[in-house]
């Protein structure tokens, strides 16, 4: 369970930390929201205890998670649709879960595909998106520099090629 001062990762805000639980009166019921600061843009959320599983809200990604998502990176991409639409529909889609390997998967995809060819405007803003909000959870999570954590993770995809 999810406590005060946690890092938890909420898509599809971005990371924040759970600053505290408050109870709130509504319709004449009472009910008690987590409210987690987001990291980098100055707001707050408020989130139903209810729903807490199933609004995707999760713990910051673990040390070894990292590494095993750096190497995942490093890895060359197979099977990159060369139509425009399903790659763009299958990155949404992968952007919406949530999940961390698939936002990675977008993040290594689109780069990948960068170094063949042009990325378009929309590619590169979903790159960009993805891009920010993977590096945003692992700086939280390791506790970095986010500048850091992106010159990192920049490395990281710069050395993948076909071999």
């Amino acid at each position: 369970m999810l406590k005060v001062g946690d890092k938890v990762a909420c898509p599809p805000h971005g990371v924040g930390i759970i600053e505290g639980i408050e109870e709130r009166e509504v319709g004449n019921k009472k009910f008690k929201f987590f409210k987690i600061g987001l990291i980098g843009k100055n707001m707050s959320i408020l989130v139903p205890e209810s729903s807490i599983e199933t609004s995707g809200i999760r713990p910051v990604l673990t040390e070894k998670d990292i590494e095993e998502i750096f190497s995942f990176l490093s890895e060359v991409p197979e099977n990159i649709s060369e139509k425009w639409t399903v790659r763009h529909r299958l990155n949404i889609d992968r952007i919406r879960t949530g999940d961390v390997k698939e936002l990675a998967t977008v993040v290594r995809n689109l780069s990948f595909r960068a170094k063949e060819k042009e990325l378009s405007y929309s590619e590169k803003r979903m790159f960009d998106e993805a891009f920010n909000k993977l590096c945003e959870e692992i700086a939280l999570s390791l506790g970095e520099d986010i500048k850091k954590v992106k010159q990192r993770v920049r490395k990281i995809l710069k050395g993948v090629s076909k071999k």
